[in-house]
């Protein structure tokens, strides 16, 4: 196929509930990894160049797949994906198997603070469910989609943007993008994904003793989902945090960029005002632009852990908080 550049940086649908595997496998075989190696289509596949760059994709022409296929090409020794509710920084080429044309659509490769759940890119991509599905960070795989392995919008969106292409061509008397996606067919699509950084879908630290003074108890789901429960008595004047699981990974420093599931709720009325857990998509940002406390309570604290933190308003009601860090970076 032709080696052409990366064109657009176009995923951001809607996130839809899926399932994943429920185990916690440090291996892509212990989760249950299998890759169609066999498969006459994905056997005949090569992928050359980096994470980032304009791949060379070398496949039977034309390509086309009637069901979802995949093939790891490189195997990483990082954590491994084992639920759909989980986030990720990956770097996606999208290959046209007809013209050969490539449009990319995630970050830039080693920006590791551009995350995104899983469900995302499935959202737009179901045919990846099984290519992403026990993959390891650090891997590379190429994914045939099959039919219907595109969603409907977002295959209108990759035709815009090859369109949008043609005519950059045509202005400047370039041939940047030959061919293009005329129309965006999961049959004939192939996507390259390097999984650069898998975080986990909860926080999966050691418990930590605290004795109750007052505070609110946190209980679990087994998938790690926390409630809250509000004791009765006035909420508490200045803030107070405790860590509930406390995790082996980096310390979060107040420049760092951070991923965290959070849930809170209101003191006095005990409704949960936010959580996302329900809305399935973490919150990757600065810690200066999380809701009031977190910055503090979290600053120091263990990537992997579980806080807990009671944040006083001014009108003698507070936040009660349940924050599960999942991953922290430095500030690109």
């Amino acid at each position: 196929m032709r080696k052409t550049l990366a064109a657009a940086s176009i995923l951001g649908l809607a996130a839809i509930a899926l399932v994943g595997c429920s185990s916690q496998p440090e291996t892509p075989e212990a989760c249950g990894r299998v890759a169609d190696t066999d498969a006459s289509l994905m056997g005949d596949i090569a992928v050359d160049g980096d994470a980032g760059s304009t791949l060379t994709v070398d496949a039977p022409e034309p390509f086309v797949s009637k069901s979802a296929e995949h093939l790891d090409l490189t195997t990483g020794d990082g954590p491994v994906i084992t639920s759909t509710s989980q986030a990720i920084v990956a770097d996606v080429t999208l290959v046209d198997g007809e013209t050969g044309a490539q449009l990319t659509a995630a970050a830039p490769a080693g920006d590791l603070t551009q995350v995104l759940p899983i469900q995302t890119f499935l959202t737009a991509m179901p045919g990846l469910e099984d290519a992403l599905m026990c993959a390891s960070e650090g891997s590379r795989v190429v994914a045939a989609l099959g039919a219907g392995g595109i969603e409907d919008s977002y295959g209108q969106q990759l035709t815009s943007a090859s369109q949008q292409n043609a005519m950059i061509d045509q202005v400047q008397g370039t041939d940047t993008w030959p061919g293009g996606f005329d129309t965006v067919d999961g049959s004939r699509t192939l996507v390259v994904v390097d999984i650069e950084r898998v975080l986990p879908a909860s926080a999966d630290g050691s418990p930590v003793y605290n004795s109750g003074h007052g505070m609110p108890s946190v209980v679990r789901t087994p998938e790690g989902v926390p409630g809250v429960i509000v004791p009765d008595g006035d909420a508490p004047t200045e803030q107070k945090t405790q860590t509930l699981l406390a995790g082996d990974g980096a310390e979060v420093a107040d420049r760092d960029v951070v991923t965290i599931q959070y849930l809170s709720v209101n003191w006095n009325t005990k409704a949960q005002t936010t959580s996302t857990w329900e809305s399935g998509s973490p919150a990757t940002t600065t810690l200066d632009q999380l809701p009031a406390g977190f910055a503090d309570a979290i600053t120091g604290a263990t990537v992997g852990s579980q806080i807990l933190t009671v944040v006083p308003g001014d009108d003698g009601n507070a936040t009660v908080s349940v924050i599960d860090v999942l991953g922290s970076v430095a500030a690109s």
